[in-house]
Parts: structure tokens; C-alpha cells; sequence
């Protein structure tokens, strides 16, 4: 099951959003220290607070400063996102919470898509006719027939929760590192790009660019209650938007008679 582990690191990679690092600079340096940001947490991007704005006068070290002082408060967030890559385009959506629990799809170009939930630790897969290929290749009509329909999930190898538990952790786990280079110090340079609306928030633009990729993209950052990182735009490679932030994330385990465990499924293959 390579190609499912694969799956985050590629959103992520062709994004270049492993780590966020600066495109030119407006008189700050890269690690330089930064004011304390104010605000409180929990305002969803849908729903946002009358509090904040202003980033626009601020600097690019004032405003990441504030960026990373509001993702890191945040408990959940829902991201979208599309990417461009030569062995399938990717699209799909996850809302993910610092519980663990997930729920989302995934659909790569040409081969199907598939509905992810986790929670209490375990993760379930229902995959349409096509993404049973990417999950079990090689698998005949017989088992396609059996699985169809059904949530797969796997009680002895972690090829399952590996590959998938990735995509849960991706939203969060970016915004948390969001702003920051890899040995954890803050990166503040960069150029302003003007505002815009994100889902109907208000926003003010940097042009950054990936710290693995060296590619340029524009990030948008609320500019409407709090701080928070609402996309990523690498331009043709890919899109990320992040949504519903601190919003409880609804995912329930499946009912037993409708679960199909892989391990149980390969043994009887033989």
C-alpha cells in the first residue's frame, strides 16, 4: 500500500508548503524576533469575529507574528485543497481536530475517490470501484464486488493508518508549522501582495515561497478576527484553503456490519 502513504507527502511536497520561507523581504530578516501578538482564539473563518484587521499596516514580521500566535492556538480546521502532479492530479478535503479524530475524502484523477474517517485511534477507508485499486492492487471482481460499498480498515499492519492518518494530520499540523523554518525559529521576511477575500474573508496577501520547493506562492492571512492562514496558492500546482477553524469535527465510527477488515480479507485469499 506505497501509493497511499505517498499520498499526504506529495499534497504537500507539489504545494511546497513543507515549510513556508520568504521571497524577498520589507526590511525584516529571516529568525529576527517579533512583537507579541493580541487576540483571542476560536474565531471560524465563516463566522468571523468584529475584533482584528489592521494587517494590512503592518509590517511582514507583524504579521506573521500574528499568524503563528493564532494557528497555534487552534484545536481544529477543515482544509480543501487541489494538486497538480504527473502521476494523478489530487484533490479532497479533510476537517481535523488535536484529538485525532478525522473525516474527509480523497480522489485522485483517474482513479477514484474514497471517504476517510478516524477516531479513537483507528481509521476506516470507503473507497469507490476505481480508489479499490489504489488500496488493494491487483484486487479481481470478486473482492472489488466485496469491498464495494463497504469501510475497509485494518486491525494488525499500520499500512491503513499510516498512509491515511497522514492526510488527518496534514491540516493542523501545517498551519502549527506554518510561518516557521525547520529548526523551529520563526521566519519573518517577505512581500506584501495587497488583500483579497478568502471564503468571504477579508485578507491580506504574502508572496513566499516553499522552503523545499523554492517555488514562489502567495499565502492569504485573515484579516478579519483572528489571524489566521486561509490559503495557500502555488499557483498550477495546487491550491490549499483552510476553513471552520475551532469547529468540532464530526466523525463516528462506522457500524460493524459495515466494515471489511483487510487483514481478515487477505488471509481468506489466501
Amino acid at each position: 500500500m506505497r501509493a497511499t502513504r505517498l499520498l499526504a507527502v506529495t499534497v504537500l511536497s507539489v504545494l511546497g508548503v513543507t515549510g513556508l520561507t520568504a521571497c524577498g523581504s520589507d526590511g525584516t530578516k529571516k529568525g529576527d524576533s517579533a512583537p507579541a501578538a493580541s487576540g483571542s482564539a476560536g474565531a471560524a473563518a465563516s463566522k468571523p469575529a468584529a475584533a482584528g484587521g489592521g494587517l494590512e499596516g503592518l509590517s511582514v514580521e507583524q504579521i506573521m507574528t500574528k499568524m503563528r500566535a493564532a494557528n497555534g492556538k487552534l484545536k481544529s480546521v477543515k482544509a480543501v485543497f487541489e494538486v497538480q502532479d504527473s502521476d494523478g492530479d489530487i484533490s479532497g478535503d479533510v476537517a481535523s481536530g488535536s484529538a485525532g479524530d478525522c473525516a474527509g475524502t480523497i480522489g485522485i484523477k483517474g482513479k477514484g475517490k474514497a471517504e476517510i474517517l478516524r477516531t479513537g485511534g483507528k481509521v476506516w477507508l470507503k473507497p469507490d470501484a476505481e480508489f479499490i485499486k489504489v488500496v488493494v492492487p491487483g484486487a479481481d471482481a470478486s473482492v472489488a464486488n466485496l469491498i464495494a460499498g463497504k469501510w475497509l480498515t485494518s486491525t494488525k499492519t499500520t499500512d491503513l493508518a499510516d498512509g491515511f492518518g497522514e492526510f488527518c494530520d496534514m491540516p493542523l499540523g501545517l498551519l502549527k508549522k506554518a510561518g516557521l523554518n525547520d529548526d523551529g525559529t520563526p521566519d519573518n521576511s517577505g512581500t506584501k501582495g495587497g488583500t483579497e477575500k478568502v471564503g468571504g474573508v477579508d485578507a491580506v496577501v504574502l508572496k513566499v515561497k516553499g522552503e523545499k520547493s523554492g517555488d514562489e506562492m502567495e499565502v492569504a492571512v485573515a484579516n478579519q478576527g483572528e489571524a489566521y492562514l486561509l490559503s495557500v496558492d502555488s499557483g498550477a500546482t495546487g491550491s490549499m484553503r483552510f476553513s471552520d477553524f475551532d469547529k468540532p469535527v464530526q466523525a463516528a465510527a462506522p457500524a460493524a456490519d459495515q466494515v471489511i477488515d483487510l487483514d481478515e480479507l487477505k488471509k481468506a485469499a489466501g
